[in-house]
């Protein structure tokens, strides 16, 4: 097997090249006679070699690493032979691929934190910010529990969240289809049973036989403008005045704005909790924080209290500036701050906000069953009742 490997001489001079060995232990056991350091090492893939297939990894896959890793520091594994040891029991392609590229970093002597930041989609800027903590504090393990923690509570809130939408969109999907297919297959058999008696029809009637009979002659054209729209506005949120623009819907809507408003104050506050129990300076929490809070109009409260914080303000008389945090929130900051005991205060906060989120979860999916009863009442209802009004007035439609 060829290697291609990056090496420090015990000069200090850098070194490229490539050798031949059985493994990539046998090509690091070569590399490391005569005090050589490597810098990186890997498999030369040969041009007619196929494409690795790797997994994608998701979150659940970070935790569980973590988890991991976690409990083989705790018991006094050396951190390369850890990564190691993960690498090699894991049947996730992905997982195992990045895990083996980190463990090659950490042994040519990088930093765990600087092989982490290699990969910014799996490994968020607070699982770096701690990491590069412990190993100033040499709490490694400490550091890595208190990720797992944090991940685990911030993805069952994020399913929370996911499965108080789920119900909602199941139902309004379930009554388009009926709609469409009442409109589509329906309505056109009344409408020719109309026709043929020459009857004049009720004005719902008519309307909606209208909208049926536009519907079958123009779908084709009717499909492609829906995905047209569809893939127009899906590109149009994915830049930042649309982003802007959803995430304000997102927080304003009636029911659902105020549930928003509680995951992302939720997730803020936990994140800044964790980074000032860590020892991470505030300013770069507060950074962090924006990068994690998951709305647009959060990430700039958090960047802006940064700014100000640095300018010599309090945190808490500039968040009793900002409308999306409430008076509370900023009254239990102060204390904090006054006691030193901010990173407490801000975790009880995280909690009182989870246990908040759960009531409002709660209340939501009780307040919506029935709302979507009655909107699907309502339109069903009103379809059946536009094509029998006719028979209504039988005697005077069908008797001609």
């Amino acid at each position: 097997m060829q290697f291609i490997y990056e090496i420090r001489e015990p000069t200090g001079q850098c070194v490229s090249g490539v050798l031949t060995a059985n493994d990539t232990s046998d090509a690091m056991q070569q590399l490391r006679r005569a005090g050589r350091v490597i810098l990186s090492l890997k498999e030369q893939v040969r041009a007619d070699a196929p494409p690795a297939v790797l997994r994608r990894i998701r979150q659940d896959d970070i935790l569980y690493f973590a988890n991991q890793l976690a409990v083989m520091v705790d018991t006094g594994v050396p951190l390369t032979e850890a990564l190691d040891a993960i690498a090699a029991q894991t049947d996730h392609s992905g997982m195992k691929a990045m895990l083996d590229a980190i463990a090659d970093r950490v042994k040519g002597g990088e930093e765990f934190s600087r092989a982490l930041e290699h990969y910014p989609k799996q490994f968020s800027r607070l699982f770096v910010a701690m990491m590069r903590a412990s190993e100033a504090s040499g709490t490694m393990g400490v550091m890595l529990r208190r990720v797992c923690d944090y991940m685990a509570q911030e993805r069952d809130t994020v399913k929370r969240v996911k499965g108080a939408m789920v119900y909602p969109v199941c139902m309004l999907t379930f009554c388009a289809a009926v709609v469409i297919a009442l409109l589509v297959f329906v309505l056109p058999r009344f409408k020719s049973v109309y026709a043929a008696k020459g009857a004049v029809l009720p004005a719902p009637t008519q309307i909606l036989l209208s909208v049926s009979e536009g519907l079958c002659n123009n779908w084709l054209l009717l499909l492609g403008g829906a995905a047209v729209l569809g893939v127009g506005g899906l590109l149009a949120l994915r830049t930042p005045a649309g982003r802007t623009f959803m995430d304000g819907v997102r927080i304003r809507l009636p029911l659902i704005g105020p549930m928003y408003r509680k995951a992302c104050l939720s997730r803020s506050l936990r994140t800044m909790a964790t980074m000032v129990s860590t020892g991470v300076s505030v300013l770069e929490g507060l950074r962090i924080t924006g990068t994690v809070a998951g709305n647009v109009h959060y990430e700039k409260i958090w960047r802006e209290l940064a700014e100000r914080i640095k300018e010599g303000s309090s945190m808490a008389d500039e968040l009793y500036k900002c409308p999306l945090v409430p008076r509370t929130v900023s009254q239990m900051i102060a204390a904090g701050e006054r006691t030193g005991k901010l990173g407490d205060v801000m975790n009880r906060l995280a909690d009182f906000c989870d246990a908040d989120l759960k009531v409002a979860i709660k209340t939501l999916t009780t307040m919506i069953e029935p709302a979507m009863i009655i909107i699907m009442g309502l339109l069903i209802g009103g379809i059946a009742m536009a094509l029998l009004l006719p028979v209504f007035s039988i005697s005077k439609v069908m008797a001609h």
